[in-house]
C-alpha cells in the first residue's frame, strides 16, 4: 500500500490539535496556535482554521460564560476524533500505510505519530473483536482471536482506507 493524501506532519498535528482541545479550554485560534508553538509546531492562522474545520470543531459556550472549542463527539478523556461508520474509512485513507498479518497479530503502520490516533479509532470501532492492541508512534500491533481473524482485519482495514 503506498502512501496517502495526506501528509504525516498533517495527520499528526491534527491529532495533536484535537488533544489540546480536549484537554484545555481553547477559547480561539490564536490560543491554539500559541499552544502549538510552545510545543514547536508552529502554523498559520489559515492553516488553524483548515485543521480545525477538518477535525469537526466548533466553538461553544464554557460553563463559565466564555468561549472554547469542542470537537462534537469527543469525551474528555478521548485524545482522538468521534468514530462513526463515515469516519473510519477517512481517517484510515489519511493515516494507514501498510496492514499485515503474522499469524494472529495483525500489524498496521502509519506516519510518524498517528499510530495512537488511528489505534483508537480502530478499538471504538466496533468492527473488530481483538484480544488488544498496543500501538507506539508509526506501528499499531493488534492481537487477535486466529490467523483468519488478522488476515480478515487486514484485508478489511486496506478495504476500507481505498474507500475514504
Amino acid at each position: 500500500m503506498t502512501a496517502r493524501t495526506l501528509p504525516s506532519s498533517v495527520v499528526a498535528r491534527r491529532a495533536r490539535i484535537a488533544t489540546l482541545v480536549v484537554e484545555t479550554s481553547v477559547a480561539s485560534q490564536e490560543e491554539l496556535g500559541r499552544l502549538l508553538a510552545d510545543e514547536g509546531i508552529t502554523v498559520t492562522q489559515a492553516t488553524l482554521s483548515r485543521d480545525l474545520d477538518a477535525l469537526g470543531a466548533v466553538k461553544e459556550v464554557s460553563a463559565d460564560g466564555g468561549t472554547r472549542y469542542r470537537i462534537p463527539g469527543q469525551q474528555e478523556w478521548d485524545t482522538s476524533l468521534p468514530v462513526g461508520d463515515a469516519a473510519l474509512p477517512r481517517i484510515l485513507h489519511e493515516t494507514l500505510l501498510k496492514a499485515e498479518a503474522a499469524q494472529n497479530i495483525a500489524v498496521v503502520h502509519t506516519p510518524p505519530g498517528a499510530a495512537q490516533y488511528l489505534a483508537g479509532h480502530i478499538d471504538r470501532s466496533g468492527l473488530f473483536e481483538p484480544v488488544g492492541s498496543v500501538a507506539g508512534d508509526d506501528t499499531i500491533v493488534i492481537v487477535m482471536r486466529s490467523d483468519s481473524a488478522a488476515h480478515h482485519l487486514c484485508e478489511t482495514l486496506v478495504n476500507l482506507s481505498e474507500k475514504g
